[in-house]
């Protein structure tokens, strides 16, 4: 088994995202995703933008833009659809005049995809997508599973088969930020179980050692399915920045839905 596929945005496949929803590739990277020109434009406004500000679960991790996973009651929830397209906007300004690498990549999976791909709706609500995250200095990303369910309205019924998430990488540090992956997928129970003492994320005494390590460079996309384990090892010298987005999966004949 190829565990992490390797391609071009041009080559990037219908078959890439089914591998990733079936098991059989860890993850899709695409280096180079991000031209060296908007990368560099980009990096000179995000290393110490002031929009930037602590996500609400851990305020040692930094974003700029509202993730769904910060949604814990109705007025959260109501705030996050309501600032939706404005944070879709903001980051097409920080990258302009280049284009937003988040609006390239939806273009691409809509293009990509066979049934295509639309922004998720909950309750005639849509999704923000494109948030940027900032992992300081020593800060450990510990292993963890991402799960839409978890944040959902809950008379919202679940169809969702899969979940996959795609990071594109403005900054890497020159020592630390790896990307671990465990390659398996823990159920609810399990994953409580995994969580010993902890508030957020899982013990690693209790993982053994990841599958597979990798070190995107600035500029790269990774495509992976995060409902599997996987953590980042804390950066060394500067901040990890990344733009987040996830994709569900319903079905190979129904459109994918993207959110951040």
């Amino acid at each position: 088994m190829t565990l992490i596929r390797r391609t071009t945005a041009r080559q990037f496949s219908h078959e890439d995202i089914l591998a990733l929803v079936e098991g059989t590739a860890l993850g899709v990277h695409i280096p180079g995703f991000i031209p060296p020109q908007a990368l560099a434009s980009a990096r000179e406004q995000l290393l110490d933008h002031p929009d930037r500000g602590g996500l609400s679960q851990d305020t040692a991790f930094k974003r700029i833009g509202f993730a769904y996973s910060e949604i814990s009651d109705e007025a959260s929830r109501d705030q996050y659809h309501s600032e939706a397209r404005a944070n879709i906007q903001r980051m097409r300004d920080l990258f302009s005049p280049y284009a937003s690498p988040s609006d390239v990549f939806r273009a691409l999976v809509e293009e990509t995809w066979k049934p295509g791909a639309n922004l998720l709706n909950i309750n005639g609500r849509k999704a923000f997508i494109g948030i940027c995250r900032y992992q300081d200095k020593d800060v450990d990303l510990n292993p963890h599973t991402d799960a839409l369910e978890r944040n959902l309205p809950a008379e919202h019924s679940v169809e969702q088969l899969a979940q996959l998430s795609a990071n594109i990488y403005v900054n890497i540090p020159q020592t630390g930020g790896e990307l671990e992956l465990w390659g398996t997928e823990p159920g609810e129970d399990a994953y409580n179980e995994l969580k010993g003492e902890r508030v957020w994320g899982l013990e690693r005494e209790l993982l053994g050692p990841p599958k597979e390590v990798i070190k995107p460079s600035p500029g790269d996309l990774l495509l992976l399915n995060p409902r599997q384990i996987h953590a980042v090892r804390p950066s060394g010298d500067e901040p990890r920045i990344t733009l987040g987005h996830f994709l569900g999966y319903y079905g190979a004949d129904r459109p994918l839905a993207l959110w951040s």
